[in-house]
């Protein structure tokens, strides 16, 4: 094992701990089932895009603990797109951030964080902290950490993996933003309109870029 497969290793291990932990807290000390994905009764078209996060999401656990216990015997199969180890150790520093990004996602939804869309247990809407820069901060964390995996493990497989989650987790960021817009009403929809989806919004960058040519 590699140097790079052990760091893999240690971040694999911290946000599995991070992600359990947390739904062990609350299911101990609050009697909160935290994880609802694809779980109860909803709408087709909620359940449908919680299944395919589930299993889109195993499948990139799977080819992350893969690629880290037989990283060489899959690179002599699938190849490698990046043969730079600069790349790879981009890679590993853009998987912890998105570990980190995570981990603070859910201290600060405390309570109210779930695993998929909870239709049975009013939550409150969490604005501060992290969440005052981006609505989706655990999910912006997911997409580091898919684009971290796939540049410590540059090949087809890794690629693949990456854009199917990116492509599962937006759909389910639009399922949840209806939710919520439902949920909360004006006071979600005002949160909306002053903080962006992810962490920049392209609105807002298109009008300074336009101000600072007029200048």
């Amino acid at each position: 094992m590699q140097i790079t497969d052990f760091i893999s290793l240690m971040l694999f291990f911290i946000f599995g701990l991070s992600y359990i932990l947390k739904l062990v807290i609350l299911n101990k000390n609050n009697r909160i089932k935290a994880n609802v994905l694809a779980k109860g009764n909803k709408e087709f078209s909620i359940y449908s895009t919680e299944l395919f996060v589930r299993t889109s999401s195993m499948l990139w656990l799977l080819t992350w603990i893969s690629e880290i216990v037989f990283h060489n015997k899959i690179s002599h199969i699938a190849g490698n797109i990046f043969k730079s180890m600069f790349i790879t150790y981009t890679g590993i520093l853009i998987t912890a951030l998105g570990a980190g990004v995570f981990i603070l996602a859910v201290v600060f939804m405390k309570t109210s964080w779930r695993v998929g869309i909870d239709k049975n247990t009013q939550t409150a809407l969490i604005t501060n902290g992290i969440y005052k820069f981006s609505r989706n901060p655990a999910f912006v964390g997911f997409n580091l950490m898919f684009l971290g995996v796939f540049l410590t493990y540059s090949n087809i497989i890794t690629l693949g993996i990456w854009f199917i989650n990116m492509i599962a987790f937006h759909l389910l960021i639009l399922q949840e933003e209806q939710h919520l817009s439902t949920v909360f009403g004006k006071e979600y929809e005002k949160y909306k309109s002053n903080v962006p989806r992810y962490f920049l919004k392209f609105n807002y960058l298109v009008y300074k870029v336009k101000e600072s040519c007029r200048k």
